[in-house]
């Protein structure tokens, strides 16, 4: 922190300085400079460098440029953003921003950092991973967005905000082919239907073989297999009334992704003793049943290879009146998603943990604003409202490969037959309504040309209802014939309801022509819930994990610096940071020496602060770069978990240091074609992927090297282009589960080298 806060006041005290030099330098750029870029993050259109909050936000033309296809990419260009996929691709997300996040993978918790789309909410955890297409930009909200968002913005927001149809014709077209027989399209077309009329339709789709090699059939896997549509009309109704209407809707449809199995047991000693960590990372060590994994990174044996499949539709209206110097703003959206997941958990060609995961939502919002301009008053006021019915459908079949053992071909919970293995067949069923309602406001004052304040609250208010019911499904259980194959084990229906008024009080200062100073402190909240997850087969110790959790709330401040100088050659931001935690939801999965148990509860506190820098400078025509760092220490205080004291421990998926940067240069070929070329870095420091920062459950710091290489048109006409990822062949995973009960770390495998062409036309 004493590294950030130098930094931030170096920079301050620099200002009148490099304003000063600012003046002499003469405007040769043909380009003008540094262009604006238009934020809607405080619910108005501003400059991004006029916005009090840290923001990273990117175009849509840079995020097609890096590559990235879906939601879950997004956390490799932005400082201190992770992005977690316990599930794999094309499952649901982690999302940590600044340390903030929740790692429970059940699909009836969404984290505390919202997600949105044209300012509707995602709120089914299992629909925030989708395909990015046709997009006017991305913005990453960090910091509690407790005043103007909708719900369980802890930590920040990420908002994808698509094109939208304009006034003249316009159409676009994109196809790639990649390694992998990766094969990527999209499309978009819009203009002008009617007067006052406006369309715009658009799609993506991908498929591609996959990069791991699966010994046992021969076949590829973790390969895609999906499409997206999006179609939109926009009204000028009148000369104080517009509509637009969105309609929506996509589809994944591919073999579920495969895993790593990282064994855990001796082979020496028959598998049935640990290993040594070292053995354990070098691959050296095997399951409960003793199979080891092959030595190649990206090849497995995989006896169940089922669909994953993902549906999701959904329509949204926007209304805007202009009431004379006030806007009313209506916007309604229903969302239905559909996810099934059938997963070899156990990554071998034995069938020892088998789940699939089944989770359907149904969610409906409303939200109403009032916002206008007065004299010295920028304001905005509102209500929101959630309704969600959300349902899981969950199965887990347990070392079926040893029903030989057992009596019948039956269940066997105790593993009185089998040497202490439980061979059984279990469903839970859960449903989940939520409720959420809060009525907010945020007003901005000129105290003077130069400064300003910003004072904004949110009330908010919230229900759920969990009902829980689990089952044995055998016909024969300990060699007992079961009537109808089902043994009830419990059933629940719990509710419980959450309050919380979060605010937002800040200052921001002019410094000089383009520089900005702020100060703000706010806190933000998010509701608690209930574990979705499998609990315990003992109704005891399940009644207990079914208990609600309490909500978290934290305390932000900041300080942050927004300039633009040396004649628009070069943008400075930086951001420093404290965060006072209370009540932080962790989830843990705790082995027992039998069946892993799943926690999701409070911990009492904890503590975050770190700092981030942007630079975006122009040193010559044609030449730009973007460099993004960010710097984070985060630190879990008295909490302990079935008998483990975490205190001390790291918040899980906050490294320490992130890094990005991208250089673009373009270089004249002949009259009106260039050959553009862009280069690309990340880096991510060390990281643990458990609340018990678990050695084996750890990823080391790596760097990420990408490239394009594309002869275009200067107009933009036209482009073909050589593209390349992860160029170094870097072998990383981005998330890891102990199953140590079965014998294995669960590992999900960062994609392996990428090359591909891609041609690109634009009207």
């Amino acid at each position: 922190m004493r590294i950030s806060t130098a930094m931030l006041v170096t920079a301050a005290a620099l200002i009148p300085v490099t304003a000063g030099a600012q003046q002499a330098v003469e405007a040769e750029s043909v380009q003008q400079g540094i262009g604006d870029i238009v934020v809607t993050a405080q619910r108005r259109e501003q400059n991004l460098q006029d916005v009090p909050v840290a923001v990273t936000a990117f175009s849509g033309d840079t995020i097609a440029n890096l590559g990235i296809q879906s939601s879950a990419d997004i956390g490799g260009v932005v400082p201190n953003l992770e992005i977690g996929l316990p599930g794999g691709e094309g499952n649901q997300p982690l999302i940590y921003i600044r340390g903030v996040g929740l790692a429970d993978f059940n699909s009836n918790n969404s984290g505390p950092n919202g997600v949105y789309v044209d300012e509707v909410y995602v709120s089914s955890p299992g629909a925030q991973t989708f395909q990015l297409f046709d997009l006017d930009r991305v913005e990453v909200l960090k910091g509690p967005q407790g005043t103007l968002y909708g719900r369980n913005a802890t930590g920040g927001a990420i908002n994808f905000i698509t094109a939208k149809p304009s006034r003249d014709f316009e159409a676009h077209a994109s196809l790639s082919y990649g390694s992998f027989d990766a094969v990527t399209g999209e499309a978009a077309v819009g203009g002008p239907i009617s007067e006052g009329v406006r369309f715009r339709i658009a799609g993506t789709g991908t498929h591609a073989k996959g990069y791991v090699h699966n010994l046992f059939t021969g076949r590829r896997e973790n390969g895609q297999n999906s499409f997206a549509l999006r179609g939109q009309l926009a009204f000028d109704i009148s000369d104080t009334f517009d509509a637009l209407l969105n309609v929506h809707g996509g589809k994944v449809d591919v073999r579920a992704p495969q895993y790593r199995s990282l064994g855990m047991l001796d082979p020496d000693t028959g598998f049935t003793a640990p290993c040594a960590a070292d053995a354990v990372m070098a691959n050296q060590c095997g399951n409960v049943l003793g199979y080891v994994s092959p030595p190649r990174f990206y090849d497995g044996n995989y006896d169940k290879s089922e669909p994953l499949e993902v549906g999701n539709l959904g329509a949204s209206a926007r209304f805007n009146w202009d009431l004379g110097g006030v806007t009313l703003t209506s916007i309604t959206s229903y969302d239905d998603n559909d996810k099934t997941h059938r997963e070899d958990s156990d990554a071998s060609p034995f069938a020892i943990l088998h789940i699939d995961y089944h989770v359907a939502s149904k969610t409906f919002t409303q939200e109403l604003r009032l916002a206008g301009s007065t004299g010295i008053l920028t304001w905005v006021a509102g209500g929101y409202y959630l309704h969600e019915v959300l349902k899981q459908n969950q199965t887990v079949d347990l070392f079926r490969e040893l029903r030989p053992l057992t009596p019948d071909g039956g269940a066997d919970p105790t593993g009185a037959t089998t040497g202490g293995a439980p061979v059984l067949f279990s469903r839970t069923i859960n449903r989940q309504t939520t409720e959420a309602a809060a009525g907010f406001g945020q007003v901005e004052i000129e105290i003077s040309p130069a400064l300003r304040a910003t004072l904004g609250g949110r009330y908010n208010y919230e229900r759920k209802r969990f009902e829980a019911s689990a089952q044995f499904e055998d016909a024969v259980i300990d060699g007992f014939p079961i009537p109808g194959g089902v043994l009830p084990l419990y059933a629940f229906d719990n509710s419980d309801t959450y309050e919380n008024f979060s605010f937002r009080a800040g200052l921001d200062y002019d410094v000089a022509d383009d520089v900005m100073a702020y100060a703000s402190v706010s806190t933000g909240f998010k509701s608690g819930g209930f574990n979705g997850g499998f609990l315990s087969f003992d109704p005891a110790e399940a009644a207990v994990q079914a208990q609600p959790f309490d909500e978290e709330t934290l305390t932000a401040y900041e300080i942050g610096l927004k300039s633009t100088l040396l004649d628009r050659r070069l943008r400075l931001n930086a951001a420093g940071f404290y965060y006072d935690y209370k009540d932080l939801q962790l989830y843990t999965l705790v082995n027992t020496g039998a069946l892993p148990l799943s926690l999701l509860d409070n911990a009492a506190d904890a503590r975050i602060y770190g700092a981030e820098f942007e630079v975006i400078a122009q040193p010559a025509d044609r030449l730009d770069m973007t460099l993004n760092l960010g710097l984070l220490d985060t630190k879990i205080k008295d909490f302990s978990s079935a008998g483990t004291d975490y205190s001390g421990n790291r918040i899980p998926l906050s490294p320490t240091v992130t890094f990005s940067g991208i250089v673009n240069y373009d270089v004249p070929l002949s009259p009106g074609v260039l050959l553009g070329i862009q280069p690309s870095v990340s880096y991510r420091s060390s990281q643990f992927f458990s609340t018990d920062n678990n050695p084996l459950l750890k990823q080391n710091g790596y760097w990420l090297v990408g490239g394009r290489l594309a002869v275009k048109d200067e107009d933009g006409r036209w482009e073909v282009a050589l593209f390349g990822r992860n160029l170094t062949r870097k072998k990383y995973i981005n998330f890891a589960i102990d199953l140590s009960d079965f014998g294995f770390i669960e590992q999900f495998r960062g994609e392996p080298r990428m090359f591909g062409v891609e041609l690109r036309v634009n009207y």
